[in-house]
């Protein structure tokens, strides 16, 4: 993917669905880094069910953001036609504004790259989607210069659907870790041993699977708070009534991001037990605050946990497997001072910086 020869890059915008915490560090540090304009042309707001589930709302200092949905401001986002500016395009499959600025710039001059997750692909629609993606790959792949997909579960996706392998790069969302602590670390060395998890109660989030390899563990000194709403509250709330579970689960509403980065600085263990998770962010923040996770391989997030210290990653849907790293992770005790150190040191490896960095070379603009 070389870019000798190009005209000098001026301008990024990044076309997205909503203005994402998640994209903020990432964003930031692109604009740090860049001598040139980077612009966030986003759809709509955060959504209120995201402010609902704790989101912070999203300030940005350096990155230029636009109201993509107004007519004025997409005119003079799709003028930019030349070889002076790369679109990087994410959500185009099912968002309006998002797509339609795409068609406009197929046949322009302008440089196009693509940033996505892998859809969810369930027994009912999976077929469709990878028919769907196996289209635009045909008609769109030749003009994309690379498609950033969201971890190995990304690459997989697209890999699947004919994406040129050679475009591919695995990409990632990116938080900063925070620092390490001048006193003791949270938590302390007394008390249970604490699993944190937390998202919406949905089927594809895995939580069911959770629920019954903790029902599973044998009695001793644990407790595990999975905090969410969602329509399988209730089934939930009566799996929690049973085997060890029973009495050491609880299932309290979303909390503040804050409030949440707090717990998980205080858990022994993160615990993402979902079927299918184009990313999971929760591993992210866990990471950045020393705590390691449990997470299976249907996050796109578990690319993260590529040291041991990090965590372990468990095969998708299959509760048996969860359970027994469960019972691992309960007999080596509560988290120490040392191996927190070591979990910000990894989330320190995959810090926006670095992304940023990453970035940039692909797209000839590193310093």
């Amino acid at each position: 993917m070389s870019t000798g020869g190009r005209e000098r890059l001026r301008r990024l915008v990044f076309w997205q669905p909503i203005v994402s915490p998640h994209q903020r560090d990432f964003l930031e540090a692109v604009a740090a880094a860049f001598d040139g304009e980077v612009v966030l042309a986003a759809e709509r707001g955060l959504p209120a069910e995201r402010i609902a589930m704790g989101w912070p709302p999203v300030v940005h200092r350096l990155v230029r953001v636009v109201d993509a949905a107004a007519p004025e401001a997409f005119e003079g986002l799709v003028r930019f036609d030349r070889r002076d500016t790369l679109h990087v395009f994410s959500g185009f499959f099912s968002h309006p504004v998002v797509w339609r600025a795409f068609r406009r710039l197929v046949p322009s001059a302008a440089r196009l790259a693509m940033l996505s997750e892998a859809p969810e692909q369930t027994v009912a629609t999976g077929w469709l989607k990878r028919w769907r993606g196996r289209i635009l790959v045909d008609r769109f792949a030749p003009r994309l210069e690379f498609a950033l997909v969201m971890g190995g579960v990304g690459r997989r996706f697209f890999e699947g659907v004919g994406f040129p392998p050679r475009k591919i790069v695995t990409f990632g969302y990116y938080l900063p870790a925070a620092a390490d602590p001048d006193g003791g670390e949270p938590g302390g060395a007394a008390g249970p041993v604490h699993f944190l998890a937390a998202g919406q109660f949905i089927r594809r989030k895995g939580f069911d699977l959770l629920v019954d390899a903790l029902a599973g563990l044998p009695d001793g000194d644990w407790r595990c708070t999975i905090r969410g709403a969602g329509p399988l509250r209730g089934r939930l709330e009566r799996r929690a009534r049973r085997g060890a579970a029973r009495g050491r689960v609880t299932l309290p509403e979303p909390a503040p991001n804050d409030v949440l980065l707090g717990e998980l600085a205080g858990a022994d263990w993160a615990v993402v037990p979902s079927r299918h998770d184009g990313w999971g962010m929760i591993v992210n923040e866990s990471l950045g605050v020393g705590t390691p996770v449990v997470c299976t391989d249907g996050c796109g997030a578990a690319d993260l946990l590529d040291d041991p210290a990090a965590g372990v990653v468990v095969p998708a849907g299959d509760a048996g497997a969860l359970g027994e790293a469960l019972r691992r992770c309960l007999a080596g005790g509560k988290i120490g001072a040392g191996r927190r150190r070591a979990v910000r040191a990894v989330a320190r490896r995959h810090g926006p910086s670095g992304a940023a960095a990453t970035f940039l070379e692909l797209v000839g603009a590193g310093g």
